[in-house]
């Protein structure tokens, strides 16, 4: 059974610092094309700050018509953030995902962020899982009948 951290694989980590206004994290977000963004803040090593996501965009800052150019990520984002272990599996991960309605979980290995999972990756692994185990059944079947 895979973990967390052999499900992100080598996927490099986008991330963006605090006090970046958000336009600039939307423009970040659509060059990499994702849909929410860890923010972290630079002391003496990075440190998780808060996520900045699509629906955050869309409900914290074009609903209420804030300036984008010159309000500060920091002002919007959602700060109480849910984080899950490397060493976690996906199913873990869905189940959280599910309980708490939210599509981005960051994923630490100790003190440190390693990446990003969406529930896209883990529907595309479950996704995997099963077309596998089918195929697995066919051949049983096949080789039985």
């Amino acid at each position: 059974m895979k973990n967390l951290k052999e499900l992100l694989g080598d996927r490099p980590l986008h991330f963006v610092k605090t006090g970046m206004s958000i336009m600039d994290v939307a423009k970040f977000m659509g060059l990499h094309n994702i849909g929410a963004v860890p923010v972290l803040e630079q002391s003496d090593k990075l440190t998780l700050k808060g996520i900045f996501s699509e629906r955050d965009l869309l409900r914290r800052c074009i609903a209420k018509e804030i300036d984008l150019f010159k309000t500060p990520v920091d002002d919007v984002m959602t700060s109480k953030v849910i984080v899950v272990e490397s060493h976690d599996t996906p199913e873990y991960c869905m189940q959280i995902m599910k309980q708490e309605n939210i599509r981005h979980m960051p994923v630490r290995e100790g003190n440190d962020l390693i990446g990003m999972i969406s529930i896209r990756d883990l529907m595309l692994h479950d996704m995997i899982m099963k077309e596998e185990k089918i195929e697995l059944l066919n051949s049983y079947i096949q080789y039985n009948g």
